[in-house]
């Protein structure tokens, strides 16, 4: 259950870093990469979606923790 939670608080973050970025990406640069504003988004949540069950699915709980902290961001603040 923790371990779907992590994964959706990571999606949802994902998608709103692509949305984010994608501000700043011309049609140009979309279309170099082979995507478009309408699928980049998505193709972005479903990387990491891909990366998250590749990586995490058989992991222990620690190991996901330690993986979504950032380091440097530790103590900051």
């Amino acid at each position: 259950m923790f371990k779907n939670m992590i994964r959706g608080i990571m999606l949802a973050q994902a998608a709103s870093a692509a949305r984010r970025t994608l501000r700043y990406l011309s049609d140009r640069d979309l279309d170099d990469m082979g995507l478009s504003r309408s699928t980049f988004v998505e193709g972005v949540v479903e990387s990491v979606k891909a990366d998250i069950d590749a990586n995490i699915a058989d992991q222990p709980m620690s190991k996901v923790i330690r993986s979504a902290i950032n380091p440097n961001l530790i103590g900051a603040g």
